[in-house]
């Protein structure tokens, strides 16, 4: 008797619950229909994301209402990847018109034989769809009308390539050209270097060569004045020895001694003055 009581008591307080959560559910449903119905597409998205999200309303039929909203708000690529997840259901309605969309949003892009076998598929899916079978003619006679636009399309691609390739040649070619004249401007730098060098090569060469010239000269200088100096003497002593035979005062032979060792001295100055030795190159002359 207890455990009865505690049934009924228990499935009283579950049936308001379960009440309440087909009350939001069901408004959860009118919510999505009305905002498609009113064109409200972006509100529409949100309201059949919630039906799956928190009712796991999951079932193709919301999907592909889902996939409507998308392509009717401009996402694209949303649109074209619920459809694309329908195309196997097994709801045969539900997948042809999934190839149709597919197929919709394809020639949109021009991607006009991707879209023919789309509109193919979803009549193979449902022969019955007179929506793809309208679209797959009419796409069908405009191809054939148009024979040139694929090929035009194709050739417009295959341009944008061969600009792209272009492009990229002019700028592999501008950079081995600023390459080879890097290279080549490297190169006359060394040359220059080389020359700069080898020039001041020769003027250490000459200055050297000038250097032991007036090492030369100077000890040729030195040598001559030793030689004129050594000869003075010997002229002094004949001028001493004439002076004793001519027999003048010490006083007048201390006179004239005297007058040429003055001469004597400057002439020893004067050759002093004259460098003997070229100074180091590099070095101030003190």
């Amino acid at each position: 008797m207890i455990a009865t009581i505690r049934t009924i008591f228990l499935l009283l307080l579950l049936i308001p619950s379960s009440w309440l959560l087909i009350t939001k559910m069901n408004k959860a449903i009118k919510n999505a229909k009305t905002s498609y119905a009113s064109a409200e597409y972006e509100k529409s998205v949100a309201d059949h994301l919630i039906l799956i999200s928190d009712f796991e309303m999951d079932s193709p039929e919301v999907q592909f209402n889902l996939g409507l909203s998308y392509m009717n708000n401009e996402q694209r690529e949303e649109a074209q990847r619920t459809f694309t997840g329908l195309i196997s259901s097994k709801n045969k309605y539900i997948a042809s018109f999934s190839f149709n969309h597919n197929g919709i949003l394809l020639a949109q892009d021009q991607q006009f034989e991707e879209a023919l076998e789309a509109f193919k598929f979803s009549l193979i899916k449902d022969p019955s769809n007179e929506a793809a079978r309208y679209n797959y003619e009419l796409l069908a006679r405009w191809m054939e009308e148009n024979p040139d636009q694929d090929q035009q399309d194709q050739e417009g691609e295959n341009d944008e390539n061969q600009d792209d390739q272009e492009d990229q040649d002019q700028e592999d070619q501008d950079q081995d050209q600023n390459q080879d004249k890097s290279d080549e401007n490297k190169k006359d730098g060394e040359g220059d270097e080389q020359t700069n060098e080898d020039e001041a090569s020769k003027s250490e060469q000459k200055e050297d060569k000038d250097g032991q010239q007036s090492q030369d000269e100077s000890d040729n200088q030195e040598s001559n004045l030793d030689s004129d100096l050594s000869d003075r003497e010997k002229a002094k002593e004949q001028l001493k020895e004439r002076l004793k035979e001519m027999n003048l005062t010490p006083e007048q032979a201390a006179q004239i001694l005297e007058a040429m060792n003055a001469a004597e001295l400057r002439y020893i100055q004067q050759n002093r003055k004259n460098p003997t030795k070229r100074p180091e190159r590099g070095l101030p002359e003190w």
